[in-house]
């Protein structure tokens, strides 16, 4: 199969009686028979000749829709040649094990059953209730730190680290998730009594909990944008 980088490709672009290739995650299409690509021009937004991956993605479809244009090559751009060898068998490698999908589930089940959990200790403050509330909290802020570097490795290796919203706002929110859930933790290894506490501490303490929820529904939301596209 044909390799393509950003100087050949641009002979593609649709004008003057030539063929319109575009690419897209690493692959070449031909969209010359689209009528949606008069002219190399996709409603005057997107144009032939160019590796549209960054700008495609918070489109409103996903991949299938390349389904319908044959594929003529693979896209290399030069800066990323020399290490397109290396950076193939850790995609190869991430879709074998799947790294950042098997662990992000856990910060995000573990935060919501610490914050059910903590619904009950405050309406019933105990003991056990308390344990269930800190140790919940604790492995999903560890989890998460592992969750975010998965993520982080994950966007590199499927995304090229596409600077678009979905994206950012899930590394921020990760970030923030990860970064505000030390505060409790470091709350409580200096006073084993702060969640029973009725002062500032006591209600940062749980403010923080649920805080956390809120921001980690935005970040697995936001994933599920990326993962299954916008819908219109």
């Amino acid at each position: 199969m044909h390799q393509f980088n950003e100087i050949e490709l641009l002979e593609y672009n649709g004008q003057e009686g030539k063929p319109a290739y575009i690419a897209y995650k690493g692959r070449v299409y031909d969209v010359s028979e689209s009528k949606l690509w008069k002219n190399g021009s996709h409603f005057k937004k997107h144009f032939a000749g160019c590796d549209l991956t960054p700008e495609l993605a918070n489109a409103p479809h996903s991949d299938e829709v390349f389904e319908n244009f044959p594929c003529v090559g693979e896209f290399i751009a030069i800066s990323h040649a020399v290490d397109e060898s290396k950076k193939e068998r850790y995609r190869r490698w991430y879709a074998a094990y799947h790294p950042h999908p098997m662990v992000i589930h856990f910060p995000i089940a573990l935060h919501y059953f610490s914050a059910g959990a903590d619904v009950l200790f405050l309406a019933n403050p105990s003991a056990e209730y308390e344990a269930a509330v800190f140790l919940s909290f604790l492995i999903a802020t560890i989890m998460g730190f592992f969750a975010l570097i998965t993520g982080v490795f994950s966007w590199w290796i499927n995304y090229d680290l596409v600077k678009s919203k979905p994206f950012m706002i899930k590394l921020y929110g990760a970030s923030f998730t990860l970064v505000v859930g030390l505060i409790p933790i470091a709350q409580k290894m200096m006073n084993q009594d702060v969640p029973f506490s009725q002062g500032i501490d006591g209600f940062i303490y749980h403010s923080i909990i649920f805080v956390t929820v809120i921001s980690i529904t935005v970040v697995a939301y936001y994933g599920g944008k990326i993962t299954w596209g916008a819908r219109q």
